[in-house]
């Protein structure tokens, strides 16, 4: 049986170009990241770790990032999805307890389980397990 290739629409988040391009079912996140680098120009920016696909829903907190190790058909994905090409890498303003604020470049593709622990080491906390993130309103 001949797998049929899967067509995404593919949206360069930063500048907002969007390409219908076709994938093998079977390609890796990793690959297809590679593959939109080679074929679209704007996606050329930056460095190529620091993109990543993600999936988003109509609800915005339901949106979710392609892990690179696993394959496009893993997510049942359908011809016409739409995945934007975006920045994994931004600022979060931190509130620490003595109300001062300091900025750490977060990867939003991590569970906030991680992403405890990278903005901790990056502001010199140790014992992170004691501590947690609150949004404020």
């Amino acid at each position: 049986m001949k797998m049929v290739a899967l067509s995404l629409k593919i949206c360069v988040r930063h500048c907002n170009v969007v390409k219908t391009m076709q994938f093998e079912p079977s390609t890796a996140v990793y690959d297809a990241c590679r593959v939109i680098r080679e074929r679209v120009p704007e996606a050329q920016t930056g460095q190529a770790s620091d993109y990543g696909l993600f999936l988003s829903d109509e609800d915005p907190r339901k949106g979710i990032w392609l892990e690179a190790g696993r394959t496009l058909d893993y997510y049942m994905l359908r011809n016409g999805d739409i995945l934007e090409y975006k920045k994994k890498q931004r600022p979060q303003k931190i509130r620490m307890l003595d109300g001062s604020v300091k900025t750490v470049m977060v990867d939003d593709s991590k569970t906030v389980g991680e992403l405890l622990v990278t903005i901790c080491s990056r502001i010199g906390i140790t014992n992170y397990e004691e501590y947690s993130l609150i949004q404020e309103t």
